[in-house]
């Protein structure tokens, strides 16, 4: 029972599958270890039976990562659970046991299931739309209950904090940083808890040559939740007749931030996601973006499904609900309100789904969001009052008239079958019909008449119509320069010089770009098109995709390289010679601003940023010495700054004068929250000892928020630390 024992002693106990999946055998049966998105994929390709036994991590504290806090580690949900939960109940037909560490992520753990499996339950949260309720439960009615299923017929959620890790023949508890599993008071297998892995998809959609057309479709994936060789639906929509037009993206898959880099698509280049509903394989990818994108994301769907999503994102990241509003825009698109948005109309209706689900149209484009359409069930549902008058018209009309409908197929009880006259009837409705959410792609026998005005979503595919447009190679460059936040300081006409100066080269899958200990070249990179895996000491500790910048540090100083970086399938570089990147370097104050980069890795959670992503951010970071006694605020006035700590002490006191606490750990941020809320300063702050701080101003603060709403999640988590024992 000794602490020591590694779990390699335990191989027969123990497999250990990627993104930090590990499945333990017991006498109790097989335990999940960790659960990310896609694990049951990951299962399925490895020949792995889905275990019935989940064990979920312990949360991580907020503020210790960027990207991270309760079940979220970097932006990605390691209590993703809703599949396996399907897989064990609905084709083994077992409830799935879920074991949290403790009572209070049970909690939170049954609160997202509640969303995302049956919608909100309380009919008060459907406001004037409580019919949608009903038809959800239409969709959903499973014939042995009688009803539809809910969470709790489908798995049982229990805590080791409550005694749930006694299975009987096994026992589960938590010593330290590790699971212990136990079988008549005997260890047999250790886990640890720690998630330090780069967490990697399964499968990445093939790159193919992106033609524009007046509009263009870019499928990220076509498939389902079930299928190993696929990615769930998540398509890119361009709507504009430039080629500088950003993307819509509908729905996010798991994994979609190196998804869209393996495309050459940066975060930067989406303008919103149009979010259908909550299920799992349609939101898996939205924290990743939200807390790891380079760009903030404005999200597009109802009233209603937002409110949800909100209670999501509460329950997942144990943050307070004004914490989660914060990390992204709302755009509200509800049926029969259409929104204006740079230009172009989104319109809306509820779609007829298992939970709240929203059909799109948007530019000619029609996205019917997992809804079920049998137009002889509507007049079924119809006939029981199921569906209001005019109902049925309104989901037959929806898609008339568009160039291209999407329609999530699949079959089954909640999603459309294909049939030769749900084709017909699609067909009719649009010039061209894409069926996604499905790995079957056969047409019925006696559909080869409709042939030509169907294609299947596979990943990768690309859907254009309407008039080429001309591609431009050099506006490509531009928009990639544009897309890493260390050269978008430049002024456009500054970017259009470099655009012209910088070099593309190209590097195929496997091979080096650059590697740790060797001289520099004296060039400067940024990711044009693909993934660039970075390595440090052997371990793989990021990937990088388009507008992420490399070798800065070396071509400035020139040091040896620091990592070594590799292609992770076909890439495409610019690269930025001496000649090129020097005047730049002089142009935005980098030399000076080396020092303070390499300082702020000292700091924990800035650490794990690529060097480049600090340089930036030091940029933005103004120096300011401090005497014994100077006051840098006080109490009740208005907040244009944010600050850091560097060296010394610095006190807060109340608006009584009396002693509230002292910050004296380096790396400290505090007094944002005045800046970020627009709230009068809730305390005075003197140097209690000579110190220096770095101060944000409030133009500073507003770009964290555009590009790094990680960092800026940190500093409000941070600031919340204060005030909590400001209040104590």
């Amino acid at each position: 029972m000794s602490s020591a024992i590694p779990e390699t002693d335990f191989p027969e106990r123990v497999r250990a599958l990627p993104n930090t999946v590990t499945v333990v055998s017991t006498r109790a049966g097989d335990v999940l270890v960790n659960c990310p998105p896609e694990t049951l994929k990951y299962l399925l390709a490895n020949g792995v039976t889905p275990p019935a036994i989940i064990l979920l991590p312990p949360d991580v504290p907020a503020g210790r990562e960027l990207g991270s806090s309760g079940f979220v580690r970097r932006g990605i949900n390691y209590a993703s659970v809703e599949f396996l939960i399907y897989s064990n109940y609905f084709v083994k037909g077992r409830k799935a046991l879920l074991v949290t560490v403790t009572e209070g992520q049970a909690r939170r753990l049954r609160a997202i299931l509640e969303e995302t499996i049956s919608g909100p339950l309380d009919p008060a949260l459907y406001g004037a739309d409580a019919w949608v309720q009903s038809e959800c439960a239409a969709v959903a009615f499973f014939p042995p209950l009688g009803r539809s299923p809910r969470p709790d017929d489908m798995a049982d959620i229990v805590s080791l904090e409550s005694g749930g890790g006694n299975l009987g023949a096994a026992r589960l508890t938590l010593e330290g940083d590790e699971f212990v599993f136990y079988e008549d008071d005997e260890v047999v297998a250790r886990v640890s808890t720690r998630i330090t892995d780069v967490a990697l998809p399964l499968t990445l959609a093939p790159p193919r040559p992106l033609h524009r057309q007046e509009l263009t479709l870019q499928f990220i994936g076509g498939s389902d939740g079930f299928d190993p060789a696929g990615i769930t639906t998540c398509f890119l929509a361009y709507l504009g007749t430039t080629v500088q037009t950003q993307a819509t993206l509908f729905d996010a898959a798991a994994y979609v931030m190196m998804r869209l880099g393996n495309l050459g698509v940066s975060s930067s280049h989406i303008s919103e996601v149009v979010l259908s509903h909550l299920h799992e394989d349609h939101l898996a990818g939205l924290p990743e973006l939200i807390l790891m994108g380079s760009h903030r994301v404005r999200v597009v769907t109802s009233e209603m499904i937002y409110q949800s999503l909100l209670r999501v994102l509460n329950a997942m990241l144990a943050l307070p609900p004004q914490d989660v509003a914060a990390l992204f825009d709302f755009y509200r698109l509800d049926p029969g309100v259409p929104l204006d948005l740079d230009g172009r109309r989104f319109e809306a209706i509820y779609a007829v789904h298992s939970i709240p689900t929203i059909a799109v149209r948007v530019g000619g484009v029609c996205y019917s969001g997992d809804m079920r359409y049998d137009e002889e069930w509507f007049a079924e549902l119809e006939q029981a009052g199921v569906l209001l008058p005019g109902r049925r018209e309104e989901l037959m009309r929806f898609a008339e008239g568009a160039s291209v409908l999407v329609q999530d197929v699949g079959g089954g009880t909640i999603h459309s079958t294909i049939t030769p006259r749900l084709l017909q009837a699609l067909t009719a409705k649009s010039q061209r019909l894409v069926l996604a959410h499905t790995s079957k792609h056969n047409l019925p026998a006696d559909s080869s008449a409709l042939a030509g005005q169907i294609e299947f979503a596979g990943s990768g595919l690309v859907v254009g119509v309407g008039a080429p447009l001309p591609d431009d190679t050099q506006i490509e460059v531009v928009e990639t320069i544009a897309a890493c936040p260390l050269f978008a300081r430049l002024p456009i006409a500054e970017r259009l010089t470099l655009a012209d100066l910088a070099e593309v080269v190209e590097w195929p899958d496997g091979a080096t770009i650059l590697r740790e200990g060797d001289p520099s070249d004296g060039c400067a990179y940024i990711v044009h098109s693909g993934l660039v895996e970075i390595r440090i000491s052997g371990a793989q500790v990021r990937m990088l995709g388009r507008g992420s910048s490399i070798g800065e540090r070396g071509a400035i100083m020139g040091e040896a390289r620091s990592s070594t970086m590799m292609a992770r399938g076909p890439v495409e570089l610019l690269r930025l010679t001496a000649e090129a990147f020097a005047p730049v370097a002089r142009r935005l104050g980098l030399t000076d601003a080396c020092e303070r980069a390499d300082w702020l890795a000292q700091v924990p959670v800035l650490r794990e940023l690529p060097w480049a992503s600090r340089l930036d951010l030091a940029l933005d970071f103004q120096p300011r010495q401090l005497a014994v006694g100077e006051q840098l605020f006080a109490h009740g006035e208005a907040g244009y700054e944010g600050y850091m700590l560097v060296t010394g002490a610095v006190l807060f006191i109340d608006e009584a004068g009396a002693e509230i606490e002292v910050l004296r750990e380096p790396g400290e941020f505090f007094g944002g929250r005045s800046a970020l809320y627009g709230r009068p300063r809730s305390a005075t702050s003197r140097a209690v000892v000579p110190t220096i701080v770095w101060a944000l101003p409030a133009p500073a603060l507003e770009r964290l928020n555009l590009l790094y709403p990680n960092l800026l999640l940190h500093m409000r988590i941070v600031e919340a630390g204060h005030q909590q024992k400001r209040k104590v």
